[in-house]
């Protein structure tokens, strides 16, 4: 038999079985005993061959009945924006609904094949919940100043620790950057006069220049983090100090990017920097720098820190798309995740819709 023959025939086995599967099972409730809708039944199945060809078209030679943890994080890295390419160019990432109803469906199919609590929450497989959160609106002030934390004192803690671990947590408060981004950055680099940023970035005219950031973002999406205070500027030349060379990182030498990031979360163990220690998380200073961005831009503060709902909605607007922008996001609404919102959205919907 050919080679060709032989994938096909491995084709027809994979789909083959799946469609076994579901067969027996697909008809009934997840939790309840009863029979579910036909229009349930066609979603479910249908999304079920369509992830397991996305994740054949990934590379993984996956059966239906050994689906496993690595093959669910890599569809919902796929579903974030990574590796998803379009004939335009890269394809804008999924929905926060739309993830969560793919990982409902996995979930149920796991059960099927004998693997229930494969399937975890979908901010288990991400750095940024706001990715896979729906009606994202942030309830509670996660900034570190907001739960009362003393954002320079815990920080010098760190570097007393483990100076480079103390740098990536400065960068974070001061750009708004992921716990993986700080320590893949390069300083040396990454700066861009505003002038010479590329067409189709809509980021303020009013910052003087922007850091360019992409190694280690979700799905390696570029985006521009604006330059503008000295507390900035003061992260930035730290940075520098510690990686010296034009293509020195801020990760610490030597080590493996596991073994840094792994450094990084038992560094900030220690120092009690948990939900359960402090309050506050490494996390909290990406909100930390979305609401202090927006304060600068609106002239009050987010909802979420209580600010005044009668904001003109077009400031707000523009307050939230910025914000956004300089996260690495493309739609204004994520933005709640971080500043919270008011009851009513513009144009009278709920928040809560």
């Amino acid at each position: 038999m050919s080679k060709n023959s032989k994938n096909r025939s491995r084709d027809r086995d994979w789909k083959a079985r799946l469609a076994e599967i579901i067969g027996q099972h697909n008809e009934m409730h997840a939790f309840r005993n009863k029979i579910i809708s036909h229009g349930t039944r066609t979603a479910r199945s249908q999304a079920l061959f369509r992830m397991f060809g996305q994740l054949r078209d990934l590379g993984y030679g996956v059966s239906p009945n050994n689906l496993g943890d690595r093959h669910v994080a890599a569809l919902v890295r796929f579903w974030c924006g990574e590796r998803r390419e379009g004939p335009q160019g890269r394809v804008q990432p999924c929905s926060a609904a739309y993830i969560q109803q793919q990982l409902s469906f996995l979930r149920v199919y796991a059960g099927w094949i004998g693997k229930p609590g494969l399937v975890r929450a979908a901010v288990r497989y991400v750095d940024d919940p706001a990715l896979v959160t729906r009606h994202a609106a942030a309830k509670r002030d996660l900034t570190w100043a907001g739960n009362g934390v003393d954002a320079g004192a815990l920080i010098a803690r760190v570097e007393a620790i483990d100076k480079y671990v103390g740098v990536q947590l400065r960068l974070m408060i001061a750009f708004g950057m992921r716990r993986k981004e700080a320590v893949m950055f390069w300083p040396h680099v990454a700066e861009v006069p505003s002038y010479a940023l590329p067409g189709g970035y809509a980021l303020d005219a009013r910052f003087v220049s922007f850091l360019r950031i992409r190694r280690g973002t979700k799905g390696g999406r570029l985006r521009y983090t604006a330059v503008r205070s000295d507390a900035q500027r003061d992260a930035l030349e730290r940075a520098r100090r510690i990686a010296p060379q034009p293509t020195d990182h801020v990760g610490h030498p030597g080590l493996s990017l596991k073994q840094a990031l792994d450094r990084f979360s038992n560094v900030v163990r220690t120092v009690g920097m948990t939900r359960d220690g402090l309050g506050v998380t490494a996390h909290g200073l990406r909100h930390e720098f979305a609401n202090d961005l927006y304060f600068e831009i609106a002239q009050v503060r987010s909802p979420v820190q209580g600010g005044d709902p009668a904001l003109d909605p077009k400031v707000r607007l523009e307050a939230y798309r910025e914000v956004a922008e300089q996260l690495g996001h493309h739609r204004p609404r994520i933005s709640t995740a971080y500043l919270g919102a008011y009851g009513r959205r513009e144009g009278g919907q709920s928040d809560e819709a």
